[in-house]
């Protein structure tokens, strides 16, 4: 599976700023406000206009395949529709209401939902599925879709106004889920203006103006095909700086900023009108350090779980989350589907420093590459670094800038990258990890046991080969997965409506509105 950095950036939590956020290493979080879990639950009243703030920047664009900040991926979900959504750890019917999958896994029939119109009135159609189908997985693209080494998209076809069938490039059982969790938008047939007025979608918004990096202002479609969004025009306001997007909060410049730095909750927001939020424990993201399983000395299963047992995950937890989450277990994917829920290894230096020993590497030098794309990634690097001395490895942090961060050749000279994922499903994790070798890990038996959980059509056969995945990756896997960090973010207490459809750092504005 091809990653780019557009699907990096998907895959974690783009926060382009520093602040104020750590308290010195070492000390427990002193005790702070308790984040409100859900947020408003009310319905929101009819009308009005919704004002929410993401970061952003100039690169921004309405091509739902180019863009990769945050109001990017939060614009799309309501100006274009996908086949299907997540909702928790399930995909649900959206354009697509339902698939019909080949006995051999190599092939599925979508059916398709009528009386869909787009934007400009026209019908929605099985052809406009296969060209973007096409679109978004052609190699021409800069970012082409993380789909593309699955669906033989040359060879979908149109059988009929309202279905398409697609064959696979391997075996894929479960083709909705991967539909899903991997931005799948539907663009018109033919569509490849996609300049202010020129891009429309079949989502419950419409872009009326849109200025890169500045704000994008959607009006409400009232033919869409679930009803009528509550709030008549969405506002998103791009801030790059996290501590910005807050300010522009509790100034009364917006009423939503997401994803907001961990010290917010810490220090608490001005006004009785506002109030911080959690997406709760099902949305939490992994942090880890990912090894370099080509270069010694983590090409030796030993030393691996010698790093894994010489992290003091509470004291990640405490220093770099400010206690906002909880102790990881190495496994990405906490809240997805057939995600094991291994207990936390419990640290022993002892038993690390004895593996280090027997496998040869006491001194072995490991870089530790890290940039600060989520606040606390290049703390949490140097924490680790300091736990990797006292087991007898000669760890250096290296910290290099937003732009060279995911750079190929220096990811695979690198021992281990700073990295997180939130519980996206398992075969999206598994699958950006092992684009890059240096990220993968190349393991006989989980390479097996991934091919058939990927391909297996019955669930309890899926379900096994799941649990062989992580059983491998538990035993002698590549990621230190130290914790798993809460989603913020920052509200009026009128805000009521927002989703988690996909991840919580980019949640769903189509029931959005003030209550």
């Amino acid at each position: 599976m091809p990653l780019n950095r557009r699907d990096l950036f998907r895959g974690i939590a783009l926060v382009l700023a520093t602040g104020p956020v750590l308290a010195a290493c070492g000390g427990a979080p002193a005790p702070g406000g308790v984040p409100l879990a859900g947020g408003n639950q009310a319905t929101p009243r009819k009308g009005g206009a919704l004002r929410a703030v993401f970061g952003g920047g100039p690169a921004e664009s309405l091509d739902p395949y180019a863009g990769g900040t945050p109001v990017d991926f939060v614009r799309n979900d309501v100006v274009y529709d996908s086949l299907f959504v997540l909702r928790g750890s399930d995909s649900v019917p959206s354009l697509a209401t339902a698939v019909e999958v080949a006995k051999d896994a190599k092939s599925f029939t979508l059916r398709l939902r009528e009386n869909v119109r787009w934007h400009d009135g026209s019908p929605f159609t099985a052809q406009d599925v296969v060209y973007s189908l096409r679109y978004m997985c052609s190699p021409d693209r800069p970012f082409p879709s993380q789909l593309a080494p699955y669906l033989d998209v040359a060879k979908a076809s149109a059988t009929d106004a309202k279905t398409v069938v697609v064959p696979t490039l391997t075996p894929v059982g479960d083709p909705a889920q991967l539909l899903a969790a991997i931005p799948a938008k539907i663009v018109k047939d033919g569509a490849k203006d996609f300049s202010a007025g020129k891009a429309i979608g079949t989502g419950p918004y419409r872009v009326d103006s849109f200025e890169a990096g500045r704000q994008t202002r959607l009006v409400r479609f009232d033919g869409h095909w679930d009803g009528q969004a509550p709030a008549d025009e969405i506002l998103l306001l791009s801030l790059s700086d996290p501590q910005t997007a807050v300010r522009a909060v509790t100034s009364g410049q917006a009423d939503y900023a997401g994803d907001v730095p961990v010290a917010t909750a810490k220090t608490g927001v001005p006004g009785g009108d506002l109030e911080i939020r959690t997406a709760g424990e099902a949305n939490r993201v992994g942090f880890a350090f990912v090894l370099n399983t080509t270069r010694k000395p983590f090409d030796d299963p030993r030393v691996r779980r010698a790093a894994r047992l010489a992290v003091n995950r509470q004291a990640l937890v405490d220093t770099v989350l400010l206690g906002y989450g909880a102790p990881g277990n190495d496994l990405f994917g906490k809240g997805a589907r057939h995600y094991s829920d291994l207990p936390p290894l419990p640290r022993d230096v002892d038993a690390a420093r004895k593996l280090i020993k027997e496998a040869g590497a006491e001194g072995a030098v490991v870089t530790l590459r890290s940039a600060e794309y989520v606040l606390g990634y290049n703390a949490s690097t140097q924490l680790f670094a300091e736990q990797l001395k006292e087991i007898g490895l000669d760890a250096r942090v290296q910290l290099v800038g937003l732009q060279e961060f995911f750079e190929p050749a220096a990811l695979a000279e690198a021992n281990s990258v700073t990295f997180s994922i939130g519980p996206s499903p398992l075969a999206v994790t598994y699958g950006r990890l092992g684009a890059f070798p240096s990220l993968g890990l190349a393991d006989p038996e989980f390479t097996a046991a991934f091919q058939r959980a990927l391909g297996a059509t019955d669930d309890t056969v899926r379900a096994q080969a799941w649990a062989q995945v992580q059983k491998v990756m538990a035993e002698r896997g590549n990621t230190v997965v130290w914790g798993q960090a809460d989603v913020l973010s920052v509200a009026r207490k009128t805000v009521a409506g927002v989703q988690v459809r996909d991840e919580a750092k980019y949640p769903y504005l189509g029931k959005a509105g003030l209550a």
